[in-house]
C-alpha cells in the first residue's frame, strides 16, 4: 500500500493508521520502511495515529486533535516531555487500568481445551499439534506475529474450519468439528467478538434488529421480553437505551460500535468468550474502557475469555495467563506475570523487545541492533 502510494512520487503522503493491525515485530519493519521513504523522497508526510508510541517514533511534530477541534501542536519532543493541556496529558498517562488477576479454583478441568490441534489450509500446515487449557472464569491471552495460527485456532475452536487431527474438547466434552453439528445450545456458549466492529454489524440494520437475532434465536424472546431485554443489554455496556436502540452502526463511535458487538455477544448469554483483537483498531482512552467493560462483564458473569491479540499492554491489563505462538506451534505459556519477566523464551523476548516506547529515540535504536544481530550472525 505504501508503494502504491509513492508510485506517482507525491509533494505529500497521508498515512492514515497504517499500522494499527500489525503485530510489532512486523510493525517495526513498516514504520522504518515508512520513515526511509519521507526521508529519501523528501516527501511531506502526515501521519495520523491513535498509538502514541509510534507517534514517538514517527512525527517531527504532533498535533492533538479532540472533536474536531485542535488542542495543541507542538514539536514531538517537546509535546512528549511537557504536555501542555490536561488532554494531552491524559492521552500520555492512560494504561494505567490493570486488571487484578482470578485465583485459579483447585484443579478443576479447563472449560476449553485443545488436544494436539493440526489445522491446514490445503497442503499447506498453520496449526501443529497445538495443546493448550483455558480455566472457567480466567482470561488466556494469545499472542503472536502475524501468521501465527491465533486466527486459525479461533476459527477451529468456532467451528469455521475443521481440523486435520486433535480435538477441541469444552466442558470436558469433544466439540463437534464444524459449527453447523453443534447443537443450538453448544452454539450459545461458545461466542466471539470480532477485530473490526465497522465489517462485523450490518450496515443496514438497527441496534434493536442486531441484538434483537440472538435474544430471538438463542433465548426465544419476542415482543415485550425481547425489548426489556434489548434494553438491559445496552445497560450492561454502558449505553443509553433510548439513545442507541434506534441507531444504524453508521451512527456511533468507534468504541460505542465495539460494546455493540460485546452485547451481541452476551445476548446469547454465553459461558465463552473469544476477543479477536477486540481494542487494536481503538484509540488508548476508548481501549481502555473497553478493558474495563468487558473485566466487569467476566466478574459479573463468570465469563471466561480467550483474548487474541499482538498489543502486549492490552496483554499485561487484561491476562492471567499468556499463550505464545510462532509459526502454528506454542512456544510459550504460563502466568501472565512469568511470561513478562526474565528470563524469557527467544521467541517471547523478540515480542516484547519489539513493543515502540514513548521515546523519539527507540526506533533507531531498535533498527542500529537488529543491524547489529545480523552482521553477527553473518560473521
Amino acid at each position: 500500500m505504501t508503494a502504491m502510494a509513492m508510485a506517482c512520487r507525491p509533494d505529500l503522503i497521508i498515512f492514515d493508521e497504517p499500522t494499527t493491525a500489525l503485530d510489532v515485530t512486523t510493525q517495526i519493519e513498516v514504520l522504518a520502511a515508512i520513515r526511509a521513504i519521507v526521508r529519501d523522497h523528501h516527501t511531506a508526510a502526515i501521519y495520523i495515529t491513535h498509538d502514541l508510541a509510534v507517534v514517538a517514533q514517527m512525527a517531527d511534530r504532533v498535533k492533538v486533535l479532540l472533536r474536531g477541534t485542535e488542542v495543541e501542536e507542538a514539536p514531538t519532543r517537546e509535546m512528549l516531555s511537557a504536555p501542555r493541556e490536561a488532554y494531552t496529558r491524559s492521552l500520555w498517562a492512560v494504561r494505567e487500568f490493570r486488571r487484578e488477576p482470578v485465583a485459579p479454583v483447585g484443579a478443576e478441568p479447563p472449560l476449553l481445551e485443545l488436544q494436539g490441534l493440526t489445522v491446514s489450509y490445503g497442503p499447506l500446515k498453520v496449526l501443529d499439534n497445538v495443546s493448550l487449557g483455558i480455566p472457567k472464569g480466567r482470561t488466556v491471552a494469545v499472542v503472536g506475529e502475524s501468521g501465527s495460527g491465533k486466527s486459525t485456532t479461533a476459527r477451529a475452536i468456532m467451528g469455521l474450519v475443521p481440523p486435520r487431527a486433535g480435538k477441541v474438547l469444552f466442558d470436558g466434552k469433544p466439540l463437534p468439528p464444524r459449527g453447523s453439528d453443534r447443537g443450538r445450545d453448544l452454539q450459545r456458549r461458545i461466542q466471539m467478538i470480532h477485530q473490526m466492529a465497522d465489517t462485523a454489524l450490518n450496515p443496514r440494520h438497527r441496534i434493536r434488529d442486531i441484538l434483537g437475532r440472538p435474544l430471538e434465536f438463542f433465548r426465544g424472546l419476542k415482543g415485550a421480553a425481547r425489548d426489556a431485554r434489548l434494553r438491559e443489554l445496552l445497560s450492561e455496556i454502558e449505553l443509553e437505551p433510548d439513545q442507541f436502540l434506534d441507531r444504524l452502526p453508521s451512527e456511533l463511535s468507534g468504541g460505542q460500535k465495539q460494546r455493540i458487538c460485546i452485547a451481541r455477544a452476551l445476548a446469547a448469554e454465553p459461558d465463552f468468550i473469544i476477543c479477536d483483537e477486540v481494542t487494536s483498531a481503538l484509540d488508548q482512552l476508548v481501549a481502555e474502557g473497553i478493558l474495563r467493560l468487558l473485566d466487569r462483564l467476566q466478574r459479573e458473569r463468570g465469563l471466561t475469555y480467550m483474548f487474541i491479540t499482538h498489543d502486549l499492554a492490552t496483554v499485561r491489563a487484561i491476562a492471567d495467563e499468556v499463550v505464545v505462538m510462532q509459526g502454528g506451534h506454542v512456544v510459550d505459556a504460563g502466568p501472565t506475570s512469568r511470561i513478562f519477566q526474565p528470563p524469557h523464551d527467544p521467541y517471547t523476548e523478540l515480542l516484547l523487545s519489539s513493543v515502540p516506547e514513548l521515546d523519539a529515540d527507540w526506533l533507531t535504536r531498535r533498527l542500529a541492533e537488529r543491524a547489529g544481530h545480523k552482521l553477527e550472525r553473518a560473521s
